[in-house]
């Protein structure tokens, strides 16, 4: 599983974390949008579906750009997201 890392995600508004494996050749504005609705199932509804959500580091709290590929973004096994 080379081409995948383990990565933590923070949800806020429900105060869940979720460990998911991700791709790291897709681009984050992708990965943004497949753990949106990863979150949706996971949470049973509790997390709403919506366009607009970001990916942002956890520990700087820096955006990160959906243009970059997780890769690229600095993204590596064991890196804890805020999905916001």
């Amino acid at each position: 599983m080379s081409n995948k890392i383990l990565i933590e995600v923070y949800v806020p508004l429900i105060e869940l974390r979720y460990d998911v494996f991700i791709p790291i050749n897709k681009k984050i504005k992708n990965v943004t949008r497949l753990l949106n609705m990863a979150v949706v199932d996971l949470s049973n509804g509790s997390w709403p579906a919506a366009k607009d959500v970001r990916l942002y580091d956890r520990t700087s709290g820096i955006l990160l750009d959906p243009l970059k590929n997780v890769k690229d973004a600095g993204l590596v096994n064991g890196s804890q997201i805020i999905l916001f």
